[in-house]
């Protein structure tokens, strides 16, 4: 049931002062014209109901979506969604979509087909310092490897996977290992450069075990920062419980789990490392 409105409660005074002293007066009274007030007689029968606001929507709109392209747009953010909006559009474009990318995102966000991501608001201090050029900062962390993915014989072995993302091209450089320590982030870091293409000045990880060591327990480097120091590359660490500052490798580390451990499986270790 629609509730009764001010602007209802205003046009039936309106209607009933008409009424009784006319049209006229009642238009200088309220500040109107007479054909509003004419318009507002026509409707009203004696109930506020009758003056109620009326939808503005058209009946038609030649420039609508039509049910062909709503579908469209449907199959393929079912299938390419993990991807992102982009890779939905360019799909779509493929298929004959002529429409901007603009107007899909606002038929998927007006029809529901995915629900919005709210996202907290950052309240930390921290400021950034991106790369200025190759090989100003690579960004450099290690994630697992999940077990339902492996379809092969692993005979207990575990397997992770290191990623070095560097922040001004976002070239990346990533490598399958056994071993969670700081012996083969260091053996990474040996071939990094080779595989980056040009010489770094900067790393930057985390405060995980597997780069560098607890500074309340001990005050010896660990392998992967003499690794860093052998090699002339300043090393930084982010905040403790700080992953954002970390975000392009933590970004890069769940896409892939998104897209790849989360949509296919591997028979054998050479399949996985390939």
């Amino acid at each position: 049931m629609k509730s009764i409105t001010e602007e209802m409660r205003f046009r039936q005074r309106l209607c009933e002062y008409a009424i009784k002293y006319g049209v006229t007066r009642a238009a200088r009274r309220y500040h109107t014209n007479r054909q509003f007030v004419y318009r507002q007689l026509k409707k009203y029968d004696g109930n506020v109901r009758s003056l109620a606001l009326k939808s503005r929507r058209p009946y038609s709109s030649p420039n609508a979506h039509t049910k062909e392209e709503l579908a469209l747009i449907r199959r393929m953010l079912k299938r390419n969604g993990v991807y992102g909006m982009a890779e939905v559009y360019v799909r779509c474009r493929k298929r004959g979509y002529k429409r901007s990318f603009a107007s899909m995102c606002r038929q998927i966000r007006k029809k529901g087909y995915r629900r919005p991501i709210i996202r907290g608001k950052s309240y930390s201090n921290y400021e950034h310092m991106g790369g200025q050029y190759l090989g100003d900062k690579v960004q450099i962390d290690i994630k697992y490897v999940p077990v339902e993915c492996i379809r092969f014989p692993s005979y207990g072995d575990k397997y992770y996977q290191i990623t070095g993302i560097d922040e001004y091209s976002r070239k990346r450089v990533l490598k399958i290992v056994k071993e969670k320590s700081t012996y083969e982030t260091g053996i990474y870091l040996k071939e990094l450069e080779t595989k980056m293409g040009f010489p770094i000045r900067m790393i930057q990880v985390d405060n995980g075990c597997e780069f560098v060591n607890d500074g309340d327990r001990t005050e010896k480097e660990s392998a992967f920062e003499k690794t860093a120091k052998e090699l002339h590359m300043k090393l930084r660490r982010t905040r403790p419980y700080s992953p954002w500052q970390n975000g392009k490798v933590e970004r890069s580390h769940r896409e892939d789990g998104k897209i790849l451990y989360g949509r296919k499986v591997f028979t054998s270790e050479k399949e996985l490392i390939k």
